[in-house]
């Protein structure tokens, strides 16, 4: 199962300890018992491989340092922001998603997994900046082709600390999205990077948008 997947780690991310696969393997194995009951992924997939390839291959050219804190922007059942706890087991994250089904599932997950600094919240993204405890506290927003650049960015910017940074994994052409959130934010800059992978993953035009916002306009 997952073969894809485990050659993608050993072969693009170089990761040797099996102890991730591992986790992956029960991920998928959690994950599935609860969409046999709750509609969280395509029942279309045997397994989750697919999603996480499209969640993580962009850690190709980017890391995460130890504490970091993340915040996952609509997770759904989970990506990109399981996956980046797997891969990344030290980094703090926060999956948020304003379905409270989906948010049951990931809490179990966190739960079963023994996943610490780990949070699921049942939340619309654009209050958190409202809330202490997560205004202007992480250093990073990510986001699995949630929703357009311009609503990413709104509603995550109150939660970024001064040199936080939004990582939006996207597919497809980007000139459109990027045009408009730089024309309707001045105080943001976008940058795009382009990746390839080999046609048996399946990845296919997939994007890393980094979005920061100036800290002074000129």
């Amino acid at each position: 199962m997952m073969k894809l997947l485990k050659k993608f780690l050993a072969e693009e991310l170089h990761i040797t300890d099996g102890k991730v696969f591992e986790d992956f393997i029960e991920y998928n194995k959690y994950l599935y018992e609860w969409n046999s009951k709750v509609n969280v992924i395509s029942r279309k997939n045997d397994s989750i491989e697919n999603i996480v390839l499209n969640s993580v291959y962009f850690l190709t050219k980017f890391t995460f340092n130890p504490g970091a804190k993340v915040l996952d922007i609509g997770t759904g059942g989970g990506f990109p922001g399981i996956p980046l706890k797997i891969i990344f087991p030290e980094i703090d994250i926060t999956l948020c998603d304003s379905i409270r089904k989906k948010i049951n599932v990931v809490d179990d997950v966190i739960k079963q997994m023994g996943l610490s600094n780990a949070e699921a919240l049942c939340t619309r993204a654009e209050e958190l900046k409202y809330k202490k405890k997560y205004n202007r506290k992480f250093d990073y927003v990510v986001s699995k082709s949630v929703a357009p650049l311009d609503n990413l960015f709104k509603w995550g910017r109150g939660v970024l600390n001064s040199s936080g940074v939004f990582l939006c994994v996207k597919g497809g052409d980007m000139t459109e999205e990027v045009e408009d959130l730089l024309k309707r934010n001045r105080d943001a800059e976008a940058e795009v990077i382009d990746f390839t992978f080999a046609e048996e993953y399946n990845i296919e035009e997939k994007k890393l948008v980094i979005i920061k916002i100036k800290r002074q306009i000129v």
